[in-house]
Protein backbone atom coordinates (compact mmCIF):
# COMPACT_ATOMS: atom_id res chain seq x y z
CA UNK A 1 0.00 0.00 0.00
CA UNK A 2 1.76 3.25 -0.87
CA UNK A 3 1.31 6.80 0.94
CA UNK A 4 -1.67 7.65 -0.93
CA UNK A 5 -3.83 4.67 -0.10
CA UNK A 6 -2.79 4.54 3.37
CA UNK A 7 -4.07 8.17 3.71
CA UNK A 8 -7.50 7.43 2.26
CA UNK A 9 -8.13 4.25 3.89
CA UNK A 10 -6.72 5.77 7.20
CA UNK A 11 -8.82 8.52 6.67
CA UNK A 12 -12.09 6.62 5.67
CA UNK A 13 -11.80 4.42 9.10
CA UNK A 14 -11.64 7.70 10.77
CA UNK A 15 -14.91 8.99 9.18
CA UNK A 16 -16.49 5.63 9.84
CA UNK A 17 -15.80 6.23 13.39
CA UNK A 18 -13.41 3.02 13.27
CA UNK A 19 -10.18 5.49 14.28
CA UNK A 20 -9.88 8.09 16.55
CA UNK A 21 -8.43 11.26 15.38
CA UNK A 22 -5.71 10.60 16.80
CA UNK A 23 -4.95 8.36 14.37
CA UNK A 24 -4.58 10.80 11.36
CA UNK A 25 -2.11 13.34 13.54
CA UNK A 26 0.48 11.60 11.29
CA UNK A 27 -0.80 12.64 7.84
CA UNK A 28 -1.59 16.12 9.06
CA UNK A 29 0.68 19.48 9.61
CA UNK A 30 0.30 21.61 12.53
CA UNK A 31 -1.09 24.90 10.96
CA UNK A 32 -1.85 28.58 12.51
CA UNK A 33 -6.03 28.62 13.03
CA UNK A 34 -7.90 25.70 14.10
CA UNK A 35 -5.94 22.62 15.18
CA UNK A 36 -5.98 18.84 13.67
CA UNK A 37 -8.59 17.27 15.92
CA UNK A 38 -10.85 20.68 14.88
CA UNK A 39 -10.07 20.64 11.43
CA UNK A 40 -10.71 16.35 11.37
CA UNK A 41 -14.03 17.32 12.98
CA UNK A 42 -15.25 19.08 10.17
CA UNK A 43 -14.52 15.76 8.07
CA UNK A 44 -16.39 13.72 10.47
CA UNK A 45 -19.30 15.92 11.04
CA UNK A 46 -20.14 16.80 7.17
CA UNK A 47 -20.06 12.87 6.27
CA UNK A 48 -22.96 12.46 9.17
CA UNK A 49 -25.06 15.55 8.42
CA UNK A 50 -25.17 14.26 4.25
CA UNK A 51 -26.12 10.83 5.31
CA UNK A 52 -29.15 12.85 7.88
CA UNK A 53 -29.85 14.99 4.79
CA UNK A 54 -30.26 11.65 2.64
CA UNK A 55 -32.70 9.93 5.42
CA UNK A 56 -34.60 13.43 5.16
CA UNK A 57 -34.71 13.86 1.63
CA UNK A 58 -36.71 9.49 1.48
CA UNK A 59 -38.63 10.22 4.86
CA UNK A 60 -39.80 13.95 4.77
CA UNK A 61 -43.30 13.33 6.11
CA UNK A 62 -41.80 11.23 8.96
CA UNK A 63 -39.08 14.54 9.57
CA UNK A 64 -42.46 16.65 9.85
CA UNK A 65 -44.40 14.59 11.86
CA UNK A 66 -41.30 13.72 14.70
CA UNK A 67 -40.21 17.13 14.31
CA UNK A 68 -36.23 18.07 13.69
CA UNK A 69 -35.44 17.05 17.70
CA UNK A 70 -36.92 13.46 17.64
CA UNK A 71 -36.51 12.83 13.92
CA UNK A 72 -32.10 13.92 14.32
CA UNK A 73 -31.84 11.96 17.22
CA UNK A 74 -33.60 8.88 15.06
CA UNK A 75 -30.99 9.45 12.40
CA UNK A 76 -27.95 10.18 14.99
CA UNK A 77 -28.85 6.41 16.37
CA UNK A 78 -29.45 4.83 12.80
CA UNK A 79 -26.09 6.26 11.26
CA UNK A 80 -24.26 4.45 14.22
CA UNK A 81 -26.17 1.42 14.11
CA UNK A 82 -26.33 1.30 10.25
CA UNK A 83 -22.94 2.66 8.35
CA UNK A 84 -23.74 3.05 4.57
CA UNK A 85 -22.63 -0.16 2.13
CA UNK A 86 -24.31 1.63 -0.79
CA UNK A 87 -22.41 4.03 -3.58
CA UNK A 88 -25.85 5.14 -3.99
CA UNK A 89 -27.39 7.32 -0.78
CA UNK A 90 -30.72 6.98 -2.34
CA UNK A 91 -30.87 3.38 -0.39
CA UNK A 92 -29.25 4.20 3.04
CA UNK A 93 -32.42 4.48 4.40
CA UNK A 94 -33.94 1.04 3.82
CA UNK A 95 -34.12 -0.07 7.66
CA UNK A 96 -34.97 3.22 9.03
CA UNK A 97 -38.32 2.23 9.65
CA UNK A 98 -37.18 -1.00 11.78
CA UNK A 99 -35.42 1.19 14.27
CA UNK A 100 -38.07 3.85 14.46
CA UNK A 101 -40.43 0.72 15.62
CA UNK A 102 -38.20 0.15 18.31
CA UNK A 103 -37.35 3.69 19.15
CA UNK A 104 -40.83 4.73 19.25
CA UNK A 105 -42.25 1.74 20.20
CA UNK A 106 -44.99 3.43 22.17
CA UNK A 107 -45.89 5.02 18.95
CA UNK A 108 -45.98 2.51 16.37
CA UNK A 109 -47.52 4.87 13.32
CA UNK A 110 -44.35 6.49 13.51
CA UNK A 111 -42.49 3.40 11.87
CA UNK A 112 -45.82 2.82 9.47
CA UNK A 113 -45.43 6.20 8.27
CA UNK A 114 -42.19 5.93 7.65
CA UNK A 115 -42.41 2.11 5.83
CA UNK A 116 -45.02 3.97 3.80
CA UNK A 117 -43.04 6.69 2.79
CA UNK A 118 -40.22 4.18 1.29
CA UNK A 119 -42.50 2.08 -0.25
CA UNK A 120 -43.44 5.09 -2.14
CA UNK A 121 -40.09 6.17 -3.03
CA UNK A 122 -39.11 2.61 -3.96
CA UNK A 123 -42.56 2.08 -6.32
CA UNK A 124 -41.10 5.70 -8.52
CA UNK A 125 -37.22 4.06 -8.53
CA UNK A 126 -38.38 0.41 -8.73
CA UNK A 127 -36.94 -1.00 -12.40
CA UNK A 128 -38.99 -0.47 -15.75
CA UNK A 129 -40.79 -2.92 -17.30
CA UNK A 130 -43.41 -3.89 -19.89
CA UNK A 131 -46.82 -3.52 -18.50
CA UNK A 132 -49.44 -6.20 -19.45
CA UNK A 133 -52.42 -4.17 -21.27
CA UNK A 134 -56.01 -6.11 -22.21
CA UNK A 135 -55.36 -6.79 -25.16
CA UNK A 136 -52.14 -8.66 -24.12
CA UNK A 137 -55.38 -10.64 -22.02
CA UNK A 138 -57.05 -11.60 -25.66
CA UNK A 139 -53.77 -13.66 -26.58
CA UNK A 140 -53.83 -15.54 -23.95
CA UNK A 141 -54.56 -19.47 -25.52
CA UNK A 142 -54.70 -21.60 -22.34
CA UNK A 143 -55.88 -19.75 -18.70
CA UNK A 144 -55.08 -23.19 -16.77
CA UNK A 145 -51.58 -22.68 -17.22
CA UNK A 146 -50.71 -19.33 -17.18
CA UNK A 147 -49.43 -17.26 -14.55
CA UNK A 148 -49.57 -13.30 -14.49
CA UNK A 149 -46.13 -11.40 -13.26
CA UNK A 150 -46.46 -8.89 -11.00
CA UNK A 151 -44.89 -5.16 -11.09
CA UNK A 152 -41.33 -5.21 -9.34
CA UNK A 153 -42.76 -1.87 -7.95
CA UNK A 154 -45.81 -3.94 -6.03
CA UNK A 155 -45.61 -3.57 -2.53
CA UNK A 156 -47.73 -4.80 0.13
CA UNK A 157 -47.81 -3.33 3.93
CA UNK A 158 -49.78 -4.23 6.55
CA UNK A 159 -51.23 -1.65 8.53
CA UNK A 160 -52.81 -1.64 12.46
CA UNK A 161 -52.93 2.57 12.52
CA UNK A 162 -54.52 5.28 10.25
CA UNK A 163 -50.36 5.68 9.27
CA UNK A 164 -51.62 6.86 5.32
CA UNK A 165 -54.26 9.29 6.65
CA UNK A 166 -51.53 11.20 8.47
CA UNK A 167 -49.12 11.02 5.74
CA UNK A 168 -52.40 12.38 3.50
CA UNK A 169 -52.28 15.24 5.75
CA UNK A 170 -48.89 15.66 6.20
CA UNK A 171 -48.64 16.04 2.51
CA UNK A 172 -51.38 18.52 2.02
CA UNK A 173 -49.35 20.62 4.64
CA UNK A 174 -52.22 19.90 7.03
CA UNK A 175 -52.46 19.01 10.36
CA UNK A 176 -52.64 15.13 10.80
CA UNK A 177 -55.08 13.49 12.86
CA UNK A 178 -54.36 11.88 15.56
CA UNK A 179 -53.19 8.48 15.76
CA UNK A 180 -55.84 5.72 15.71
CA UNK A 181 -55.35 1.90 16.14
CA UNK A 182 -57.95 -1.11 14.57
CA UNK A 183 -59.25 -3.10 17.33
CA UNK A 184 -56.78 -5.65 18.40
CA UNK A 185 -59.12 -8.63 16.95
CA UNK A 186 -59.24 -7.63 13.58
CA UNK A 187 -56.54 -7.85 11.15
CA UNK A 188 -54.30 -5.79 9.91
CA UNK A 189 -55.63 -3.37 6.78
CA UNK A 190 -53.31 -4.42 3.54
CA UNK A 191 -52.20 -1.48 1.73
CA UNK A 192 -50.30 -2.17 -1.54
CA UNK A 193 -47.82 0.39 -3.05
CA UNK A 194 -47.00 0.44 -6.59
CA UNK A 195 -45.73 2.81 -9.74
CA UNK A 196 -48.52 3.61 -12.38
CA UNK A 197 -47.72 6.00 -15.42
CA UNK A 198 -44.22 7.18 -13.76
CA UNK A 199 -46.52 8.25 -10.44
CA UNK A 200 -46.33 6.12 -6.93
CA UNK A 201 -50.27 5.20 -6.52
CA UNK A 202 -51.04 3.06 -3.72
CA UNK A 203 -54.95 1.59 -2.19
CA UNK A 204 -56.11 -0.56 0.47
CA UNK A 205 -57.06 -4.31 -0.36
CA UNK A 206 -59.74 -6.40 1.35
CA UNK A 207 -58.31 -9.58 2.59
CA UNK A 208 -59.54 -11.99 -0.30
CA UNK A 209 -57.53 -10.14 -3.03
CA UNK A 210 -54.53 -9.23 -1.34
CA UNK A 211 -54.15 -12.96 -0.90
CA UNK A 212 -54.50 -12.96 -4.56
CA UNK A 213 -52.46 -10.72 -6.10
CA UNK A 214 -49.75 -11.59 -3.42
CA UNK A 215 -49.93 -15.56 -4.66
CA UNK A 216 -49.86 -14.19 -8.55
CA UNK A 217 -46.43 -12.67 -7.36
CA UNK A 218 -45.14 -16.01 -6.12
CA UNK A 219 -45.49 -17.30 -9.16
CA UNK A 220 -48.72 -19.25 -8.65
CA UNK A 221 -51.23 -20.22 -12.07
CA UNK A 222 -54.17 -17.38 -12.52
CA UNK A 223 -56.41 -20.91 -12.41
CA UNK A 224 -54.98 -22.01 -9.36
CA UNK A 225 -55.26 -18.85 -7.51
CA UNK A 226 -59.28 -18.17 -8.87
CA UNK A 227 -59.88 -21.87 -7.64
CA UNK A 228 -58.09 -21.09 -3.92
CA UNK A 229 -60.15 -17.90 -3.64
CA UNK A 230 -63.51 -19.44 -4.93
CA UNK A 231 -62.61 -22.29 -1.57
CA UNK A 232 -62.37 -20.14 0.73
CA UNK A 233 -65.40 -18.19 -0.25
CA UNK A 234 -67.74 -18.77 -3.21
CA UNK A 235 -68.99 -15.55 -3.45
CA UNK A 236 -65.78 -14.44 -4.66
CA UNK A 237 -65.48 -16.07 -7.52
CA UNK A 238 -67.33 -13.54 -9.25
CA UNK A 239 -65.22 -10.60 -8.00
CA UNK A 240 -62.57 -12.47 -9.46
CA UNK A 241 -62.88 -10.83 -13.22
CA UNK A 242 -63.27 -7.32 -12.10
CA UNK A 243 -60.03 -8.04 -10.14
CA UNK A 244 -58.15 -8.98 -12.90
CA UNK A 245 -59.02 -6.29 -15.30
CA UNK A 246 -58.54 -3.53 -11.95
CA UNK A 247 -54.85 -4.96 -11.33
CA UNK A 248 -54.62 -4.80 -15.72
CA UNK A 249 -55.48 -1.19 -15.99
CA UNK A 250 -53.80 0.43 -12.37
CA UNK A 251 -50.37 -1.04 -14.19
CA UNK A 252 -50.45 -4.23 -11.71
CA UNK A 253 -49.23 -6.90 -13.83
CA UNK A 254 -46.48 -7.16 -16.22
CA UNK A 255 -46.58 -10.01 -18.12
CA UNK A 256 -48.15 -13.44 -19.05
CA UNK A 257 -45.98 -16.27 -18.58
CA UNK A 258 -46.77 -20.14 -18.77
CA UNK A 259 -46.45 -21.55 -15.46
Amino acid sequence: MNATQSLQSDFQQFILGQRDATSMHQHLAETPGLARDARLDIYYQAYRLRLRDALSEAYGKTHSYLGDELFYQACAAYIEAHPSHFRNLRWFGDKFAALLRKQFADHPQVAELAQFEWALGYAFDAPDHHILGLPDLATVSDWETVGLRTSSSLQFISMRWNSVAIWLALNEDSTPPAPTSMDSTEKPATWIVWRKQLQAHFRCLGTEEAEALRQLGLGQRFADVCERAADKNPDIASEIGGWLQTWVVDELLVEAIEV
